[in-house]
């Protein structure tokens, strides 16, 4: 149980409120956070969608989980990629207003501060600058292991002596200053902003005691998707019990999903694609049958219980079908 989820038990302690429509969640929120007071953004989050008044952890996870998602694609315009589209940088000239890397800093303090994993697709370098520690060569190779053409700027070795040749007596002074230039100088406003933003939210001195790569895992989870670990943990309540025919082909039906489509049933079961920082081990889903159902019914799930409730099919098809169907609907975002 997080803290939210006792805040949700205990109320009423103050929070934070964000009203949106799903239609328009990267509009709104940024709306919303722009003419709030700053000195109410640490305080535990509650989010209602599209008018509806029901308070539940819920909507939270499904607010950070696609929220993220969008900010973090070449369309948003407010991030730069490294040449396979898999890790985003800060843009040396940013194509959007400052205030929004500002805006995105707020973001992600609240999502570490209300626990939630978060879509953060960036090199080691972001999180050891939030530590307070020098990004390297590695960080730069991580994020482009051949080549770098930085924004078509011509990086100086010595400002104050302008050509200044690279020799073998002088090749760590010109990697040193190439790196600090990517990883520092070049977005030195952008990433300011940034982190004004996220120091809002959570303290620094409290995060500075992290190391970066065990920020990395607190804020965005593991990728390491251990499925046999998942079955194992698994509690049968109810009629069901692991030989349980529904049981048995609900498993055959699991193996026989694509990737992305587990990690769309985990995101159906717990409220998040990505793994707990402890592991697979972290996620005790609890399996029992969905009452008064039929075949024509779906599985549901409870995700602050990671409960499945599931109904009893008939036949592997239809168990399938109406499996792969429930997962892909995402709970109102869906995808194109």
């Amino acid at each position: 149980m997080g803290p939210f989820d006792m805040f949700l038990v205990a109320a009423p302690a103050p929070f934070f409120e964000l009203r949106l429509n799903r239609a328009s969640l990267i509009k709104d929120t940024f709306h919303q956070l722009s003419v709030a007071c700053p000195s109410t953004f640490k305080r535990f989050l509650v989010v209602y969608f599209d008018e509806d008044a029901k308070l539940t952890d819920v909507y939270k996870r499904d607010f950070f989980l696609h929220l993220f998602d969008k900010l973090l694609v070449p369309e948003s315009g407010m991030f730069m990629y490294n040449d396979t589209e898999t890790l985003a940088w800060f843009p040396a000239m940013p194509r959007v207003e400052e205030k929004r890397y500002f805006l995105f800093g707020v973001l992600c303090g609240m999502a570490l501060y209300n626990n939630n994993m978060v879509h953060l697709p960036f090199p080691m370098a972001f999180f050891k600058k939030l530590v307070n520690i020098k990004p390297s060569l590695e960080d730069l190779r991580e994020f482009s292991p051949i080549e770098v053409m930085w924004a078509d700027v011509a990086v100086e070795l010595d400002p104050k002596e302008t050509g200044k040749l690279v020799t073998s007596a002088n090749k760590k002074e010109f990697v040193d200053t190439y790196v600090n230039y990517i990883f520092n100088q070049s977005v030195e406003v952008v990433f300011e902003e940034f982190r004004k933003g996220f120091f809002k939210v959570c303290d620094i001195d409290v995060v500075e005691f992290f190391q970066p790569e065990e920020l990395r895992g607190v804020m965005v989870g593991k990728e390491i998707f251990d499925w046999e670990t998942l079955k194992q943990n698994t509690v049968y309540e109810g009629e069901y019990h692991a030989g349980h025919p529904n049981i048995v082909t609900f498993w055959e039906v699991f193996e026989e999903l694509t990737e992305d489509q587990k990690k769309a049933f985990l995101l159906f079961l717990t409220g998040c694609d990505r793994v707990p920082i402890l592991g697979m081990n972290q996620i005790r889903m609890r399996v029992q049958t969905l009452l008064n159902s039929s075949q024509q019914h779906f599985p549901e799930a409870l995700t602050c219980h990671s409960l499945l409730q599931l109904p009893i099919y008939p036949s592997k098809e239809t168990l399938q079908s109406r499996l792969i169907e429930a997962v892909g609907h995402n709970r109102g975002f869906w995808k194109e």
